[in-house]
């Protein structure tokens, strides 16, 4: 694992319990002060109905990636902290797998000129946030996963065999950049019109503002369709297509019932996050000439929004 964040946090956990041994790449002079590992307290939404698990994680944590013999590499970073990694990743461990575990809105060519090619691309459905020292985090029973050519698809049989072994149902995308990007204009338009509301309780109980969310994810799905890729054509955003009202009514019972989704949701405050997904995705558009007449009134609201 890349670092010892959330999303590292909460997947290497997974796999310690699956009995895979489980590394953590940390900057050097991290590893003392982290040392003691972390408590999760963990709404695992694998098996029939989410279970609350109190986890104490003390993983293995190293300084150096050079000269490890592992199989695979996780990385799940900031869309934007990418290019910082990847010098990193081109130099050591040359013989391992690469998976990477986070939102992408630029193409797949930055990394394939550093990578060439030798990676697959998921998406982790999981997240949480620190309180009081312990990581509040949820975990949904299903990851994406996808690649950047149909040659190389059969490199993703050892992780779905991975991932199944851990009780987790893998989503294969046919079209992994088309769902990236669909997903990060998905989170565009929620974020902020979550924010505009004051807040993921406030919004998720209010059908007229997730109508309004469902409008401002229309708009930033015209930027991915201007950027040359379908929107329709995948599966997960075909909703957003329906009326307004049957489509916030529907996301408003799905979060009323799902607690895991709903805590993933509530805890995902990286306010710099948050704030660079809606800002790129309306940058693109505007260079584009993409009209967003919900999206883009709702730049003073994200612009102003803070952590308390």
């Amino acid at each position: 694992m890349i670092g010892f964040g959330v999303i590292g946090t909460i997947y290497g956990s997974v796999l310690a319990e699956g009995a895979h041994e489980v590394l953590h790449y940390v900057r050097p002079g991290r590893a003392a002060a982290l040392g003691g590992g972390t408590e999760v307290s963990l709404l695992d939404a694998r098996g029939s109905e989410a279970k609350a698990r109190r986890l104490s994680y003390r993983p293995e944590l190293v300084e150096r990636l050079e000269g490890l013999d592992v199989d695979l590499v996780l990385a799940s970073v900031r869309h934007y902290q990418l290019g910082d990694l990847l010098p990193l990743l081109a130099n050591a461990v040359p013989e391992a797998e690469l998976l990477f575990f986070n939102n992408l809105w630029t193409s797949f060519e930055p990394v394939d000129a550093q990578l060439g090619g030798r990676y697959v691309w998921g998406f982790p459905v999981a997240g949480g946030g620190y309180e009081d020292g312990v990581l509040e985090a949820a975990l949904l029973p299903a990851v994406e996963l996808g690649v950047v050519s149909e040659a190389d698809r059969s490199r993703l049989d050892p992780l779905i065999d991975l991932f199944s072994g851990c009780g987790l149902e893998v989503e294969a995308q046919a079209d992994m950049l088309a769902w990236l990007w669909t997903h990060f204009a998905v989170e565009a338009g929620v974020i902020a019109t979550a924010i505009k509301a004051g807040g993921v309780e406030a919004f998720l109980s209010d059908v007229e503002r997730i109508g309004e969310a469902v409008l401002a994810v229309r708009d930033a799905l015209a930027v991915v369709e201007a950027r040359g890729v379908d929107p329709r054509s995948v599966p997960d955003v075909q909703m957003f297509f329906a009326p307004e009202r049957e489509v916030a009514e529907g996301i408003r019972a799905l979060y009323a019932s799902d607690r895991a989704a709903r805590k993933i949701m509530r805890r995902h405050t990286g306010r710099e996050e948050l704030q660079r997904i809606y800002r790129d995705v309306l940058s693109t558009g505007r260079k584009l000439g993409v009209k967003m007449p919900t999206l883009e009134p709702l730049e003073p609201f994200v612009d102003a929004f803070s952590i308390h």
